[in-house]
């Protein structure tokens, strides 16, 4: 073991000599454990799901430039502020989700399909 000016070092061990992982090694194991295999996405597959990340990217803008107009009419009523606010997030929360589902039977329908 090495020496140091002031004494000796300890180096500690694993029990069976393995070397430290990384949280990504400890996640990557335990999602193999899981039995997930990852799958490919065919050339298709890739183009709808781009199309519907286009499409849902597109639908959230909308209801931004929806936002400014509904709280430049709300004027200085905070009460009506926060519930536009409010309201506004609700819908994109409700946009994220349905293009989530859309990409998932997406990615399911061509797994399927093979």
């Amino acid at each position: 073991m090495p020496n140091c000016a002031q004494g000796k070092h300890k180096v500690y061990r694993m029990a069976d000599d393995k070397k430290l992982k990384s949280s990504f090694d400890l996640a990557m194991e335990r999602f193999a454990r899981q039995g997930e295999k990852s799958v490919a996405l065919s050339e298709q597959q890739k183009k709808a799901i781009a199309e519907a990340e286009r499409q849902t990217k597109a639908k959230i803008a909308e209801l931004e430039i929806m936002l400014k107009t509904r709280l430049a009419g709300a004027g200085e009523d905070l009460a009506q502020i926060e519930k536009i606010k409010s309201i506004h997030q609700a819908e994109i929360a409700k946009i994220r989700a349905k293009a989530e589902d859309e990409k998932e039977h997406l990615r399911k329908q061509t797994v399927l399909a093979d």
